[in-house]
């Protein structure tokens, strides 16, 4: 018999090559596999939710659309001629059934149905059950999302290893877009690389980087979050050749309470190699105007080289 407990290098290689692609910018994670969530009936209303308002407002609009198609196929076979005042035929009697389907879906008025019998006074009446349900369950949706908070925190678009104080630093700057209060900030950075134990495994590990300050009280304008280089650092002695070796990646994630909306709210961002700069300055993007604090929030990507004190 043979084991595969040891796939093939270039096996788990690519393997964990796709481990690093699932993780956007963001800081999201996409996986595609056959899990239970992923069948959308099986918790509705995550999976509305989590759509995008595009996606929502289509999908919405697709069983809109549906539920009046469907309705409306049922009284023009029911034979129901409503608007056309019994004189259509084909196509015009089934567009007249389907704008019938669409008027009885908000507003049921018995009247213009006139006497059609207790058949086509049935589907009126569960059409009209079904429409006053959709309507609370999308207004239940759209309150659900509008109501839930979100974190407007921008992060640099660059990391950055320089000296700081004389001692090997890593950085990176994050703003708060909103410029409102976010209570109790918490932020943490994380390294994910790949490793070989010595049973000879292939795996995907995360380490925690110790940072120069992890908590701010109020956070509101910027903040460099700062990561010495030290003998404690798991960065000790990777240059850049190791850890591109190692497909070597940062995950950052702010958390805190919204002061406005009194809700905890939860930011994430993924570096890459790619993202990494080195011996470069972030630009300063406070600035004082007529004793009032300014915010450049355009320029909390901008890098410069850095100058040497004494140095004109």
């Amino acid at each position: 018999m043979t084991s595969n407990a040891n796939p093939p290098h270039h096996s788990l290689h690519a393997k964990a090559h796709q481990f690093r692609s699932m993780i956007n910018k963001e800081g999201k994670i996409h996986i595609h596999g056959t899990r239970a969530f992923q069948n959308p009936f099986a918790d509705l209303y995550h999976f509305f939710l989590s759509l995008s308002w595009p996606n929502f407002f289509i999908l919405i609009a697709c069983i809109y659309l549906a539920l009046n198609f469907f309705f409306g196929s049922l009284y023009f076979f029911e034979g129901l001629d409503v608007l056309g005042n019994g004189s259509s035929r084909g196509w015009e009697r089934f567009s007249h059934c389907l704008y019938f389907s669409i008027m009885n879906m908000s507003a049921v008025d018995f009247t213009k149905a006139g006497n059609v019998g207790a058949s086509a006074y049935l589907l009126m009446t569960i059409q009209a059950f079904l429409g006053l349900l959709t309507i609370a369950i999308m207004t239940g949706l759209f309150f659900a999302r509008f109501s839930r908070s979100t974190a407007r925190v921008i992060f640099s678009n660059k990391m950055i290893i320089a000296k700081h104080n004389g001692k090997p630093c890593l950085f990176f700057r994050i703003a708060n877009e909103r410029l409102n209060q976010i209570a109790e900030a918490h932020i943490t950075l994380h390294i994910t690389k790949n490793e070989i134990s010595l049973e000879g495994e292939h795996m995907r590990k995360f380490y925690d980087l110790k940072l120069e300050r992890e908590h701010s009280p109020l956070f509101s304008l910027s903040w460099t979050v700062r990561h010495f280089i030290d003998e404690h650092s798991p960065l000790l002695n990777m240059d850049e050749t190791k850890m591109r070796e190692a497909e070597t990646g940062f995950l950052a994630s702010l958390s805190g309470t919204d002061e406005t909306f009194s809700q905890p709210i939860i930011a994430r961002h993924a570096y890459s190699m790619e993202d990494i700069v080195h011996d470069k300055r972030f630009k300063d993007i406070i600035l004082v105007h007529d004793k009032k604090l300014h915010v450049n929030l355009r320029a909390i990507h901008d890098l410069h080289e850095p100058q040497l004190a004494g140095v004109a």
